[in-house]
């Protein structure tokens, strides 16, 4: 079926719901909903019914299971560094050799390009770690947003073995089977050789370092920095953190 500028619906939707609601999880669902509604021309029972199909069907399936394990395992293991202390040693260990913001951000991103091998662990490790040094250094919590979040998923996109790589491989693998019997290079090779084209990963990782060397900022961000190294304030005044405001250097 061709639905046309109505394909981009559920995506759109699901994106402004999460955006407006903070609720990640009712807002994918209901994208997902949306789009069995236009598959099952406006029938929302049929809709329901196809939805909770496609999320039994994925939950289901072996390789999607064992990517979801994966994650809970790294989840598992995360939590319990942190429960351990391990990551502010870390930070400890880190911030007796940064002395200023610039070398805060710095280790911030070096960090960022070690942990490769998945975005989210990336996210978890790289923020916890270095959020009590950053916030002693007065670097504001956006820019510390910006470095962890444009290093994690571009790292993971890049590297030669991550949770990404994987998946885009498992899809490669299975588009190869329904395209050619025998194709000419394997689902691995060719990955690989899309890597020189991965510009959003290659620039963004690139863009990070310059603006963490540079110190140059603009728009809100330039806000956030002027009020960290001025005020000290490197969570803005109203701002409800997720995380625990708790840091060993305080």
């Amino acid at each position: 079926m061709d639905f046309g500028p109505l394909s981009l619906l559920p995506p759109l939707l699901a994106i402004i719901l999460c955006m407006v609601t903070k609720q990640v999880l009712p807002a994918l669902f209901l994208g997902v909903w949306i789009g069995a509604l236009l598959v099952t021309m406006g029938n929302p029972l049929n809709a329901t019914t196809l939805t909770l199909d496609w999320i039994i069907s994925n939950v289901t399936d072996s390789w999607n299971a064992s990517i979801l394990l994966f994650d809970f395992i790294i989840g598992a293991m995360v939590a319990l560094m942190y429960a351990s202390g391990s990551m502010h040693s870390v930070a400890e260990a880190i911030g007796r050799r940064v002395r200023s913001a610039r070398g805060a951000s710095f280790a911030s991103w070096v960090l960022g390009l070690v942990i490769f091998f998945d975005d989210y662990t990336n996210t978890i490790v790289v923020g916890n770690s270095m959020r009590p040094l950053t916030d002693r250094l007065r670097v504001s919590r956006e820019l510390l947003s910006y470095i962890v979040d444009s290093t994690a998923a571009p790292v993971a996109g890049l590297a030669f073995i991550s949770t990404w790589i994987g998946y885009e491989v498992g899809l490669i693998k299975d588009s190869f089977a329904e395209l050619t019997p025998k194709p000419e290079v394997s689902a691995y090779a060719a990955w690989l050789m899309s890597v020189p084209y991965r510009y959003y990963s290659i620039l963004a990782i690139i863009l990070v370092l310059l603006v963490v060397l540079t110190r140059r900022h603009y728009g809100p961000m330039l806000k956030a920095e002027h009020r960290a190294v001025k005020e000290g304030k490197v969570v803005r005044d109203g701002a409800v953190p997720l995380m625990p405001q708790f840091s060993p250097y305080r």
